[in-house]
């Protein structure tokens, strides 16, 4: 990947409230990033006009990111940006990356840049299992948690979870010891670890597999950051598997999002 390849698509990310699926929209349009900083306004306008009603994006977005896409603030946090995950040891993958999950492919809701921490070979994987469940999970739904990552690794199977306390936690620790692959999104920065007590398992999964986040690092974990972390989960995941949940658990996002990805969801009832 080009340096400054890498460097436009930080910058695409950076311009203030221009949104993921914004985003996703503006750069279809134009075919690559390289476009989005070589055409004109009048051009922007002129695709915009004659795209599909459901893709076009407000002539006040496409302003703002022709008004954005050159400002020396944004130029120099990209810069910062890079120099940070230089020195922490962050890969930055961005679409163009043959890294880039292929799973992410025809969903407009995921992020153009990744930041990982560890090795990101998703794409190497047939099958992909998300385990996620109660935080504060019974003894029998551990048991289950386990059973199931560790059948699924029989199957060579990579397991997704959100390294969060209970279920998914089991889960990475699971895959760790039968010396699987395995994923951690993260909620936060790439070199934040959230909860804190989990710093020995963030070390683990960097060794074993990578940690995973759409957040620049340094950031800190914000309770709307949550929602959005699972529905990366649910993108990365073939087969989500749902232990020991009540009604109202945060981990149905991660369900909603599987429904709207197509991606099967099993339930799996604790002690049965």
């Amino acid at each position: 990947m080009k340096k400054d390849t890498v460097e436009k698509y930080i910058r695409f990310t950076l311009i203030p409230d221009f949104g993921i699926l914004s985003q996703n929209r503006l750069l279809e349009m134009c075919g690559n990033i390289d476009n989005c900083f070589i055409l004109s306004l009048e051009d922007f306008l002129c695709m915009n006009k004659n795209a599909d009603k459901n893709t076009r994006i407000s002539r006040e977005r496409i302003e703002k990111f022709v008004n954005f896409r050159e400002s020396q603030e944004i130029i120099e946090k990209t810069q910062m940006v890079i120099e940070d995950c230089k020195s922490k040891g962050i890969e930055i993958i961005t679409k163009d990356s043959n890294k880039y999950p292929n799973r992410f492919g025809g969903l407009t809701d995921m992020p153009l840049v990744l930041y990982v921490k560890g090795n990101l070979k998703i794409n190497e994987y047939n099958r992909s299992i998300g385990v996620v469940g109660a935080r504060r999970c019974s003894r029998e739904g551990k048991a289950t948690s386990i059973e199931a990552t560790e059948n699924e690794l029989k199957n060579g199977s990579a397991i997704i979870s959100g390294m969060a306390k209970g279920i998914d936690s089991y889960a990475h620790t699971a895959a760790i010891i039968n010396k699987g692959y395995t994923i951690a999104v993260l909620g936060n920065g790439p070199d934040v670890c959230y909860p804190k007590e989990h710093d020995k398992l963030y070390e683990m999964v960097v060794e074993n597999g990578c940690v995973l986040s759409e957040y620049l690092p340094g950031t800190t974990p914000r309770n709307y950051m949550f929602p959005k972390r699972n529905r990366l989960i649910a993108a990365l995941s073939d087969v989500l598997y749902v232990v020991d949940i009540g009604t109202h658990s945060g981990t149905e996002t991660t369900v909603e999002a599987s429904r709207t990805y197509k991606r099967k969801i099993i339930r799996l009832q604790a002690g049965i």
